[in-house]
């Protein structure tokens, strides 16, 4: 069996990593509420579960991007998951700075490059940039495979501190131009292509809808091993009691 050299190349591990970072006396509470927290539980256990039936599940419930996303989902066998992969440069060519970001994941299969954003369940909201700072990344880093932006926990319209709440469109819209001028990279499409692009790339799904998915999916799921069959409900209950304990 291959064993990683380094523990943050795991979904603990690169958490870990993450919690250094912060205060630590705000996981006294198991991280309850925590956004990377609960993230990492549910990734955990769809990293793990069978993934056609559930990764897979999830991706077909999402809404959005509907032609790339079935895409994904027809690859999910082969996908590579990327955990809090850390920052993300884009620019410093000509432009005026360099744009950073901090994904939640990377998904990558052998056609798709996805991005994930993840919010809590109580009160997420985006800094202003975010999603248009993320687009663009997305847009510099996918290269020949086909781009999606998954957010994971919400659905349009999406809270943006200080805007309220918006629809996608405004959400990166609003931001977008101001971006690619201070990253000033002349390979990445311009932003009324970019903006054109949007609905073929961003994809969400609520966490209830994502609770409600992955119960039908252990409902129906059956190997015909019983020790396998009663692992996989074991699993799917550990993702079920996260969205609910973080609720």
């Amino acid at each position: 069996m291959e064993v990683s050299s380094t523990a943050s190349s795991s979904i603990v591990g690169r958490l870990l990593e993450e919690i250094s970072w912060e205060k630590a006396r705000d996981y006294r509470a198991g991280g309850q509420g925590r956004e990377n927290v609960l993230t990492a539980e549910v990734l955990v256990g769809l990293d793990f579960l069978p993934r056609t039936e559930f990764l897979g599940a999830v991706i077909r419930a999402a809404q959005g991007a509907e032609e790339v996303r079935n895409k994904l989902a027809a690859e999910v066998e082969d996908l590579q998951m990327d955990f809090l992969p850390g920052d993300f440069s884009v620019g410093s060519g000509g432009g005026t700075t360099k744009l950073v970001v901090q994904p939640d994941a990377i998904f990558e299969t052998p056609g798709t490059y996805t991005l994930v954003e993840a919010k809590r369940i109580r009160y997420g909201s985006f800094q202003p940039e975010q999603l248009a700072r993320e687009y663009v990344t997305l847009a510099s880093k996918a290269g020949s495979a086909a781009p999606v932006l998954f957010l994971l926990g919400v659905r349009p319209p999406v809270r943006v501190k200080g805007n309220g709440q918006l629809e996608l469109t405004e959400a990166v819209g609003k931001f977008l131009g101001p971006v690619l001028e201070r990253v000033a990279d002349p390979a990445l499409l311009s932003e009324a292509e970019l903006m054109a692009r949007l609905p073929e790339v961003f994809c969400w799904i609520s966490w209830p809808e994502l609770d409600r998915c992955i119960h039908e999916a252990a409902s129906n799921y059956a190997a015909g091993h019983p020790s396998g069959d009663a692992s996989v409900q074991r699993i799917a209950s550990f993702v079920r009691n996260a969205v609910a304990w973080h609720a």
